[in-house]
């Protein structure tokens, strides 16, 4: 398929990249940028084209989380007081013992990140580290945010102690 062309996709996968490209907009990407992110975030999520015939499995289904209510939201972040909500998503900073502790929770994060498949926006500035949780192919916070935020402050309180 030559790229940029999209017809392979489904429409939901097509309605899915319109969404993510406007958030990464909203953001302040370029439109380039932006839709460059939002077609590589619809083919990690859904491993491509879904029409052609590349032996993928076509009947597989998308794996969609449903975005929380307003009223889910304020539950979760009793559970995660130290969070805060911001515009479709939720952050917390952490002040740690110096920047070699904070590059050490960032890697902490990462691993946990990569094992549920799902990465925060992270900001280092030398003792504190900045995460912001949102499910961008969603658009707005759903049960992944508030479990990666459970983890990120259980990493937080192990290397605390140490």
């Amino acid at each position: 398929m030559p790229q940029g062309d999209k017809s392979s996709y489904t429409d939901r996968q097509k309605r899915q990249a319109t969404h993510i490209e406007a958030s990464y907009k909203k953001k302040g990407f370029s439109t380039k940028n932006a839709e460059a992110r939002a077609w590589a975030t619809v083919n990690k999520l859904s491993g491509g084209g879904k029409k052609s015939g590349s032996g993928r499995n076509s009947n597989q289904p998308l794996i969609s989380m449903p975005t929380l209510t307003s009223k889910e939201i304020s539950l979760h972040l009793k559970a995660v007081p130290e969070w805060m909500k911001r515009a479709g998503t939720i952050y917390r900073t952490f002040t740690l013992d110096g920047f070699p502790k904070s590059i050490t929770f960032v890697q902490r994060i990462a691993k946990l990140a990569q094992k549920i498949n799902h990465h925060p926006d992270i900001d280092i500035r030398f003792d504190k580290v900045t995460l912001r949780l949102t499910t961008h192919d969603q658009g707005g916070l759903t049960e992944k945010d508030f479990t990666l935020a459970r983890n990120c402050d259980e990493a937080f309180s192990k290397l605390s102690e140490a």
